[in-house]
């Protein structure tokens, strides 16, 4: 079972979720951020008008950011959170 309380994010998963809350909105808190079986820090996106367009696993996002599967911000916002 997923554990929700802010434990702990890197600092690089802290900047994929300050992208979610810039592309997304405010609701997006570190206290919506739950920690997976694996440890891995992942947040139910949820859009301004209610809906929850993307699961985003912050720590892989980070992950790939680092190690340039992901190339930039840009392509972690269109391909990855749907932001346009």
């Amino acid at each position: 079972m997923p554990t929700y309380a802010s434990k702990r994010l890197t600092a690089s998963e802290a900047a994929v979720l300050t992208i979610i809350q810039q592309g997304y909105g405010s609701q997006n808190t570190v206290d919506e951020v739950f920690f997976t079986d694996a440890d891995e820090a992942a947040i139910f996106v949820k859009a301004s008008i209610g809906t929850s367009p993307v699961m985003a696993n912050l720590t892989n996002l980070a992950a790939w950011r680092a190690d340039g599967t992901i190339s930039g911000d840009e392509e972690l916002k269109r391909e990855w959170l749907r932001l346009e």
